[in-house]
């Protein structure tokens, strides 16, 4: 369900295109999703992420339960960040680039859990983006409700932002100016 939240998200910026593909600057970090590259660009798309990336070892370590939209969504596509919008209001959505990526996802949930625990938190939330306002607005998934909220680092939860990562992703849209689509 998750997965297919995502693809409607990307799907119709291609609509009409051969070949599509978005282009980003170039780094030198290579992804299943890269079409191909030049001097100064990655040409891709949002591919199925196969294999899928497993939170397992993560749980372990943490001895919690990671909640299964979270899995859902970062195990979805491989994929670079995708610019959205929510409510107006500019936001980047994470996507996990290539397999180091997502080992260095997971060291970034083990730092935001060990935060959480420090704090003594009464949440366990889980980011999934950030808001592009010049402030350090998280988006993230509630471990027990699934619920979608805002948060602020040090300061834990704002706001519910949605019931639910589906109902999430239904609310934003993609900012195709940022994505720059195009076809090969």
């Amino acid at each position: 369900m998750i997965d297919q939240h995502l693809t409607r998200l990307t799907e119709p910026l291609f609509a009409g295109l051969d070949n599509p593909v978005f282009a980003t600057p170039l780094d030198d970090w290579r992804s299943p999703c890269e079409i191909r590259t030049d001097e100064t660009f990655s040409y891709w798309r949002p591919i199925v992420q196969t294999p899928r990336m497993s939170f397992g070892h993560f749980e372990s370590a943490i001895d919690v339960a990671i909640h299964p939209d979270l899995k859902a969504f970062y195990g979805s596509f491989w994929s670079g960040s995708l610019p959205c919008s929510f409510q107006q209001q500019p936001l980047a959505l994470i996507q996990i680039w290539n397999p180091e990526d997502f080992d260095r996802l997971i060291s970034n949930l083990i730092g935001h859990f060990l935060s959480q625990q420090r704090a003594a938190s009464d949440r366990l939330t889980w980011f999934i983006g950030t808001f592009e306002d010049d402030s350090e607005a998280m988006v993230s998934l509630d471990n027990t409700t699934g619920e979608i909220v805002q948060e602020l680092p040090g300061q834990g939860f704002q706001q519910r932002l949605a019931p639910a990562l589906s109902d999430f992703l239904r609310l934003i849209s993609l900012d195709r100016a940022k994505l720059n689509p195009g076809e090969l």
